[in-house]
């Protein structure tokens, strides 16, 4: 029973697995798709792996290895859905975290609040989406023109837009990478979302999926 104490750490190895694989994913680090594979296997096929160490390693009567094989792959899945964030969440965690190293998030909300400010005023020059430009934003979201960036900033996005918040009811930009994620500025703080995390305080990064 000595070496099933020894073993117990490799209970969180599913959890972290899945974890990692869909953090990892986000960040770029894995190819595309491996992540969903990767965390798959840690969710339904790993805890089988780990339980069954488990019972070669306890070295006791066959009823009792039943009971600990049971008690190993119960407490896996539990662990996981008590201390793991949804797949989801995760990956946006990691992109999160690989757009703050290429994006001053500083930088972001500077120019996001005076362009928020100019817009307010009537200075800012903008344009009306392209009827067929696909980017899943408010359909009367103004277009800002990219020469109205910090240079650092510009030709870094697909498009930039200013819209009602849909949440807050104020004015945010969205720095958008592709059609369905880029980078959000508004005056929410901290989100934790499965499709928007948070870079900084009022910056987010986004990813959204169709349905």
């Amino acid at each position: 029973m000595k070496r099933v104490l020894f073993l117990l750490p490799l209970l969180a190895l599913s959890p972290l697995g899945y974890f990692g694989a869909s953090y990892l994913d986000g960040t770029g680090a894995l190819p595309g798709g491996s992540g969903f594979l990767v965390s798959a296997v840690c969710m339904f096929i790993l805890p089988w792996a780990v339980s069954a160490l488990f019972v070669v390693v306890a070295k006791t009567r066959p009823p009792l290895r039943v009971v600990i094989f049971i008690s190993t792959l119960v407490a896996q899945p539990a662990l996981l859905f008590a201390f793991t964030p949804p797949a989801a969440t995760s990956e946006m965690m990691g992109i999160a975290h690989r757009l703050g190293l290429q994006f001053s998030a500083r930088q972001l909300y500077d120019c996001a609040d005076q362009l928020r400010s100019r817009f307010q005023a009537g200075t800012l020059p903008t344009s009306k989406r392209g009827k067929e430009d696909h980017f899943m934003v408010a359909q009367d979201a103004a277009v800002v023109p990219d020469t109205e960036l910090p240079v650092s900033l510009r030709g870094r996005f697909q498009k930039v837009f200013i819209q009602k918040a849909p949440t807050t009811g104020g004015w945010q930009v969205i720095f958008a990478l592709g059609p369905d994620r880029g980078i959000v500025c508004d005056s929410r703080t901290v989100v934790h979302e499965f499709f928007t995390y948070s870079i900084a305080d009022g910056v987010h990064a986004y990813r959204y999926q169709r349905l």
